[in-house]
């Protein structure tokens, strides 16, 4: 009888853990929300195009932020940025949605970056808007609806 009564609570435990492992888990009671704001082009194409407007309004005298970068600068490694002037590797990087490619778009590219490349902010170095290091400790982090 007792062996009987092992095998109910054996069976019992069994189903009960079987299926609590496909129930969904338990949504937040609660999403953090946040008053920082990511650039414009966040979440959209990274385009020529975008990079080429937030260079036009990169002000390198002021602090550098998610609107306020030079998307053509790179980092110490070489890296390109985000559409929030972030590099890999540093905190809330994002993979940039690139656009369609081809070779007709490639030859725009390549003749637009020798104009960008003549541009005298190119040269601009060591500036507050400039790249460096631990630049976005101040910003906060990206909220999680952002991400």
């Amino acid at each position: 009888a007792s062996h009987i009564n092992m095998l109910k609570v054996f069976v019992l435990v069994a189903c009960v853990a079987f299926a609590s492992a496909f129930s969904p888990a338990a949504a937040p009671s609660r999403v953090a929300s946040s008053n920082i704001q990511m650039s414009r082009f966040d979440g959209k194409v990274w385009t020529m195009d975008a990079k080429i407007t937030i260079m036009g309004e990169w002000d390198p005298e002021e602090t550098r932020g998610y609107n306020n970068f030079n998307a053509f600068e790179r980092d110490d490694q070489g890296n390109c940025c985000d559409a929030n002037g972030k590099f890999p590797g540093e905190g809330n990087y994002k993979d940039p949605k690139r656009p369609d490619t081809n070779w007709e778009s490639m030859t725009r590219d390549r003749e637009t970056m020798v104009k960008v490349n003549a541009d005298p902010k190119m040269a601009i170095k060591g500036k507050k808007g400039n790249w460096k290091r631990g630049w976005d400790k101040t910003l906060g982090m990206i909220p999680a609806e952002q991400l």
